[in-house]
């Protein structure tokens, strides 16, 4: 699904919200699925944004591993995670809007 990306966090440290909507959101394809991690040894929840855009798949964002849906309405969602930033694990959530056509 299309959508626009704010990270709540920077590598672990809250943004103030004022800081996050100053941003420019990261706008790409959300996807939400399992994949098993070999380095963990286990199945996680993964989402990934890429960019849709010229059909390259690049990742716009770091993975968020063991995803968690914490709310949605309407076409915004909050997703909580942790990323891995430079073999350093970080507690991330994303503020997700979805774009409809």
């Amino acid at each position: 699904m299309k959508v626009d990306v704010r990270p709540v966090n920077d590598h672990g440290r809250p943004l103030f919200k004022s800081v996050r909507l100053k941003q420019a959101a990261s706008r790409g394809e959300l996807r939400l699925a399992e994949n098993r991690l070999h380095s963990l040894g286990r199945v996680v929840l993964s989402a990934t944004l890429t960019d849709d855009a010229g059909g390259t798949g690049t990742a716009l964002l770091p993975e968020l591993l063991d995803a968690q849906v914490i709310w949605i309405d309407g076409t915004t969602m909050r997703l909580r995670g942790v990323e891995m930033v430079d073999g350093v694990s970080y507690a991330q959530t994303w503020d997700v809007t979805v774009l409809v056509k």
